[in-house]
């Protein structure tokens, strides 16, 4: 999958809560979301080499629980608790630089001036395209903030903590080992917090195909081919392009308005990726 469609899946996800909010409570659509993909992907691993150390198979649980797990629960639950939508793609902005200094302790990468630069570039952008939404964040509740921030941090975690795991079975029965560990905390999170009711209407069945099939199934394989092929840094920082593009697609399909200082940290940010995407000469 291209980066460019890759960065619009991502950033279709921030409108997902929005479209199940009156058919779905949010763990329990996490919790099918999860599971459907799982069996897409039991489906189509089903003939391939399956890890078989229960060390291997442990590690890709948690990595799932991780990465689709704890983090899209936490942040759907909170965008749909009355979380702004600005202030969730910024938070979620900060995953790429939350990546990079993970990966520096985590994987030994290195990162040369040009790409932190880039990383700070990449932030000033993302805080100048969520910013004339901040004015009306007075009331947001510190715990959804808390509840957005530690979903992101767990994504950038298990991101990375996945990547130990790389050369165990293939990519189609590993991403499968990783959304049954992220079909795990969605469920108990439900069971406990939710009452389970889902209303199948059209609308909710039409976002759920495209949560399991283009968001679970197709974003997460591309990132993790990403992740793979290069530093987790370069990967990561496509996701400074995610508030901007989230920022579109609510404007053509709710008519909110994008005014000049979003369109600026539009190009603020796809600076600060070209930065992080090209190799410094002192990281080589």
């Amino acid at each position: 999958m291209p980066a460019s469609r890759c960065c619009s899946c991502w950033a279709s996800g921030f409108v997902v809560p929005r479209a199940f909010e009156r058919t779905s409570e949010p763990l329990t659509f996490v919790a099918l979301r999860n599971a459907g993909a799982l069996v897409v992907l039991v489906a189509i691993a089903i003939r391939h080499p399956w890890p078989r150390k229960p060390a291997d198979i442990a590690g890709l649980l948690w990595s799932g629980a991780l990465l689709q797990g704890f983090s899209i629960g936490l942040l759907y639950w909170a965008v749909y608790h009355g979380l702004p939508a600005g202030i969730g793609a910024l938070i979620g902005g900060l995953q790429p630089a939350i990546v990079a200094m993970l990966g520096v302790f985590m994987l030994g990468e290195m990162l040369g001036g040009l790409q932190w630069t880039g990383i700070a570039i990449g932030l000033a952008g993302v805080a100048l395209v969520v910013s004339p939404k901040l004015a009306a964040t007075a009331g947001a509740s510190l715990g959804l903030i808390a509840a957005a921030f530690a979903g992101v941090a767990s994504m950038a975690y298990g991101s990375l903590y996945q990547k130990r795991f790389a050369h165990t079975g293939d990519a189609w029965t590993r991403t499968a080992l990783l959304f049954a560990g992220a079909f795990i905390p969605p469920l108990i999170g439900a069971l406990a917090l939710e009452h389970g009711d889902v209303n199948w209407q059209p609308v909710l069945i039409a976002v759920y195909a495209w949560s399991v099939l283009a968001l679970a199934v197709g974003a997460t394989m591309a990132l993790l081919f990403l992740i793979q092929r290069g530093e987790a840094a370069r990967a990561s920082s496509l996701i400074y392009l995610v508030p901007p593009v989230s920022a579109t697609m609510a404007y053509f399909a709710f008519g909110e308005t994008i005014s000049a200082i979003q369109i600026a940290g539009f190009v603020v940010t796809a600076i600060g990726v070209v930065l992080v995407q090209r190799k410094a000469k002192s990281a080589k």
